[in-house]
């Protein structure tokens, strides 16, 4: 007898589960079929060429390589920008306090729609403004982490 492939395996397989559910699955109480792992039998070992049963061959490990820092320069450009926009957001306002006052309840229609658009407008700053703190805080950090590195120098020794 031939030993068979992983294709004619599964077919057997196939075969064994038709079977089984021809036998015991009437109706539709059946709403999905029996995993073919279920009707895997001892002694199918010997039935399959060894080859398809071997796990395959691990990919070669990729090469590493050297990691690429920013500098502290590139660093501190982005962290003024961050910075500009934080910036931005606060002094959007003019300091003018009296327009977070509109309420978006009020009986008048121009008020009204004019504090729900205020308030849809300080819903969008304060999220704008927890995203680029968190930036800003992430900035900083590298930007520490970038000065002790080049405070080093390439050879790691301290200047």
């Amino acid at each position: 007898m031939s030993l068979l492939n992983g294709d004619e395996y599964i077919a057997l397989l196939l075969r064994r589960q038709q079977e089984w559910m021809d036998k015991h699955a009437t109706g539709p109480q059946m709403r999905f079929p029996p995993l073919l792992e279920w009707f895997i039998r001892p002694g199918d070992e010997d039935l399959v060429d060894p080859a398809v049963l071997a796990p395959p061959e691990p990919s070669p490990a990729q090469p590493r390589q050297a990691r690429t820092y920013r500098s502290a320069e590139s660093l501190r450009g982005e962290r003024d920008r961050v910075q500009a926009q934080l910036d931005a957001i606060h002094g959007r306002d003019g300091g003018d306090r009296a327009a977070a006052n509109l309420s978006p309840q009020s009986r008048s229609r121009a008020a009204r729609t004019a504090g729900r658009r205020r308030f849809a407008r300080l819903d969008r700053d304060l999220e704008r403004h927890t995203q680029l703190t968190a930036r800003l805080r992430r900035l900083n950090a590298r930007l520490a982490a970038a000065e002790a590195r080049e405070a080093r120098g390439a050879d790691g020794a301290t200047r």
